[in-house]
């Protein structure tokens, strides 16, 4: 349904249904009234109001619209005034129609009855053909005009959005990397001897987002496994504190995502985490094709440059504006003591 919806919007499909319906309801009327499908008399109307259409479409109507507006405003009351002056100073006189008078309870043979058949003059075809086809065309050319301004408009604010989501993501990737080196710095500080380990499980990760298309979306099983390597990393360095608690669930392999947008909010509920005040709680379940992603930790001292080192939130709740306008819900909490994310995606099967 939807090709042939675009193929009705190109201009010269929709051109030609608009031709056929009118050839076709005028056909029907002359047949339907006289009798008579007048073939050779529809050619030289049809004919004629495509030429002065397309004429008026092409060249006339292009060449005013690049005219100043006061000018325009003066050609069309001249051209009218003139164009109709003439067509009714060359009017035909009109004569009455005198039916034949036939003598009462005769009715004539219908075989010496003959139809009658309207005849075109080249009044007709310059006056009241050309002003309908003036007229239709007009209408036409500003509704063709209408819908290319929509699909500039559209295009541009295609671009225009399309390069503040490859800003965006330009400044998410090295937000993570420097989050991730943060990690591996404070193993290696304590001399851990999972620090090999996470830089193993690190390498995977950077695979994963250099190998990220900022022009495509990932698979959002792919997208959860990531998240969990990440969540390892975090697991091994406040191996102490015993306060993360995570579930996945879900059928995630039907359905495609924004590459790291659901990594960032986990990022900063880890950056901001203070283990010591409670647990670092993340649930994320997929049903009805609604992801619902809920993260929430405790946190101490409020950084004094906070609006700075929470750029990557900043940037998730812009690309989910940009990429799921009127698909999703962001809830953030923040009480005082503990934070709070709450976020609500409607998705599509792939």
């Amino acid at each position: 349904m939807k090709p042939l919806i675009r193929k009705i919007k190109s201009p010269l499909v929709y051109h030609i249904l608009i031709w056929l319906i009118i050839i076709v309801f005028k056909l029907i009327v002359d047949y339907s009234i006289l009798g008579n499908f007048l073939l050779l008399t529809n050619a030289k109307i049809f004919i004629s109001a495509a030429v002065i259409f397309y004429l008026n479409y092409f060249k006339g109507l292009p060449w005013l619209v690049g005219l100043p507006k006061k000018k325009v405003v003066w050609i069309i009351v001249i051209f009218a005034a003139v164009y109709f002056g003439i067509m009714f100073l060359t009017m035909p006189p009109m004569h009455p129609m005198r039916l034949p008078v036939f003598p009462r309870g005769k009715f004539p043979d219908p075989e010496h009855l003959r139809p009658i058949i309207p005849q075109i003059s080249l009044h007709d075809i310059v006056f009241k053909i050309g002003l309908f086809a003036l007229f239709f065309s007009t209408l036409i050319f500003f509704v063709d005009q209408w819908n290319e301004n929509r699909k500039t408009i559209r295009t541009l604010e295609y671009e225009r959005q399309s390069s503040e989501l490859k800003v965006l993501r330009e400044q998410i990737n090295p937000h993570f990397f420097f989050n991730a080196l943060n990690s591996i710095y404070s193993l290696s500080i304590t001399r851990s001897p999972d620090t090999s380990r996470v830089v193993l499980i690190l390498s995977d990760i950077m695979r994963y987002v250099l190998n990220s298309r900022d022009d495509k979306k990932n698979n959002l099983n792919a997208e959860i496994e990531n998240i969990k390597k990440y969540i390892e990393i975090q697991t091994i360095r406040f191996s102490k504190f015993n306060g993360i608690n995570y579930k996945f669930w879900g059928n995630f392999a039907a359905y495609q995502i924004e590459p790291l947008l659901l990594l960032t909010f986990v990022e900063n509920a880890f950056k901001y985490a203070d283990f010591e005040k409670g647990p670092l709680t993340l649930n994320c379940h997929l049903c009805d094709d609604v992801l619902q992603f809920d993260v929430c930790n405790f946190y101490g001292r409020r950084d004094e440059d906070g609006s700075k080192s929470r750029l990557g939130l900043q940037n998730s709740r812009r690309k989910l504006e940009l990429l799921y306008p009127d698909q999703h819900q962001l809830e953030i909490t923040d009480n005082g003591f503990s934070y709070e994310i709450k976020l609500k995606i409607k998705l599509i099967p792939t």
